[in-house]
């Protein structure tokens, strides 16, 4: 089944290539929950320098059938998100994680601690 997704691109210019690369990723996220209803991810460049290039900041929420899960964050000041398609990786390997989570959660496969009283 598609996930219906919605891409949307700030403070640069729309990318075929990464847009591309968000839907495949997008995709592949109904391997772990069969019941995604949409997805949306948002990609922002943080600033523009010249010298050391941009940072590139990537926040995506997927809408499950009970839920609304998200990742991404601000990146961090050393340059591990100067490449857009680095900063979607790890983004979506955060969001499938969540995923499976949830996902696991609901089935009732985590295991619950006795409490010790």
């Amino acid at each position: 089944m598609t996930i219906p997704t919605s891409i949307t691109f700030r403070g640069m210019a729309a990318s075929e290539a990464l847009r591309a690369r968000i839907e495949e990723r997008v995709q592949r996220l109904d391997r772990f929950a069969e019941d995604i209803l949409a997805c949306n991810v948002v990609v922002s460049a943080c600033e523009h320098k010249h010298h050391h290039g941009n940072r590139y900041n990537v926040r995506a929420s997927v809408t499950l059938r009970d839920c609304t899960i998200e990742a991404g964050h601000t990146p961090s000041p050393d340059f591990s998100h100067q490449d857009a398609y680095l900063a979607v990786t790890q983004t979506f390997d955060a969001l499938r994680r969540r995923v499976e989570d949830h996902v696991r959660r609901r089935r009732g496969d985590v295991k619950s601690h006795a409490v010790n009283q």
